[in-house]
């Protein structure tokens, strides 16, 4: 079999897309199958990647990206896309030309995305689609359903993100599939409770819809129980200036580090290190930071709006648009032994799931 992946984002790119292709696309070679990659980004690529340089302007850019696509797809037997617009719709218009097997794997939401990270709102996924704010997106929203519905068939990583676009995006529910992201257990290290400091962890993009003004102001506030406790923000984004202005403004600058984009692995050593991980995000479909979080056995306070929620209900959950929320829970692990017994109940958690499942899920749908 030859599949060809279609991404928006690949290593040294940080995300969900850029983790899930480079893994897939290895576990793909070790069980002999020939595999090529497309993706945005300037190309310093290795044998069967090819990309798309961001310097190109919008229109031009999407262009050289299907065509691309296209040359490749002409010697593959499917296409694994990982988005709706910048690789889904050239993998899809691909796929209708040259009669391949087209599977889109959907881990966020473009429009919600852009409707937060422009300034218009800060809404959950939910409050975005209750007050129907995804119409406004006349022509992304068409190419978008349009690209969906074309496809073979798109997977999900969670039931929350599914429910919303067969709702909202109108769907065929025959065409649909969910597929929930890897989760590994094991290599944590429970933290020494007389070490000090104490660090708060959060990693990811420095981003509107990641609320970490929000969390900021819950940190402060943390403070004043706890003035050994540092906060670790880990990573970048276009957000990142201003998180300084306002940590500033709070003065907060002993307690706030902020920490460039790690490595896989020294994200996890970070982890190990942390008291506890937080992620109060407006909203999250299945964040791998958590995950990680969790398959290291390390306490996590989760944004209520994800779809692990599903997945691993005794977690500790708060609003993310309630500040008291996020305080309170984060307040109640300060306490050794409600710590301890949050700590075991992750601990105890017994599900697993390794990348090699992963890429047979994936292989049974692009067959």
């Amino acid at each position: 079999m030859r599949i060809l992946i279609a991404t928006g984002i690949f290593p040294p790119d940080i995300g969900g897309p850029a983790l899930y292709s480079q893994k897939l696309a290895e576990e793909f070679s070790r069980k002999g199958i020939a595999v090529k990659v497309v993706t945005y980004g300037k190309a310093c690529p290795p044998a069967g990647l090819a990309g798309v340089s961001r310097w190109w302007p919008i229109g031009l850019r999407q262009l050289i990206y299907f065509l691309k696509v296209l040359a490749r797809a002409k010697n593959s037997d499917a296409i694994l896309a990982f988005d709706s617009l910048g690789a889904g719709l050239p993998a899809v218009l691909a796929g209708k030309i040259l009669r391949k097997k087209v599977v889109i794997r959907l881990g966020g939401d473009f429009l919600w995305e852009k409707f937060v990270e422009s300034g218009s709102g800060k809404v959950t996924i939910a409050e975005f689609y209750q007050k129907q704010s995804h119409q406004n997106f006349l022509l992304t929203r068409f190419l978008i359903v349009f690209t969906l519905r074309q496809a073979s068939l798109v997977a999900f990583t969670t039931e929350f993100q599914k429910n919303l676009f067969v709702s909202h995006y109108g769907l065929n529910p025959n065409k649909i599939s969910v597929i929930s992201n890897v989760f590994e257990k094991g290599g944590g290290k429970p933290p020494v409770y007389g070490n000090n400091p104490k660090i708060i962890l959060w990693a990811g993009r420095f981003l509107k819809l990641k609320n970490l003004d929000f969390l900021l102001k819950v940190f402060k506030r943390l403070l004043a129980y706890d003035q050994n406790l540092i906060l670790e923000l880990v990573g970048e984004g276009p957000e990142l200036r201003n998180l300084q202005l306002i940590t500033n403004n709070l003065k907060l600058r002993d307690n706030v580090k902020f920490i460039g984009n790690l490595s896989e692995a020294a994200l996890k050593e970070r982890i190990n290190n942390s008291y506890f991980c937080i992620l109060p995000s407006l909203s999250e479909v299945s964040p791998n930071f958590a995950l990680h979080c969790l398959g290291l056995n390390k306490p996590i306070i989760l944004t209520e709006e994800t779809g692990l929620k599903e997945q691993f209900p005794g977690l500790m959950y708060a609003g993310p648009q309630k500040e008291d929320s996020f305080f309170t829970a984060a307040l109640r692990l300060l306490d050794k032994n409600v710590y301890d017994n949050y700590q075991k109940f992750i601990s105890d958690i017994r599900y697993s799931k390794t990348w090699q499942d992963l890429a047979e899920e994936y292989l049974n749908l692009l067959k």
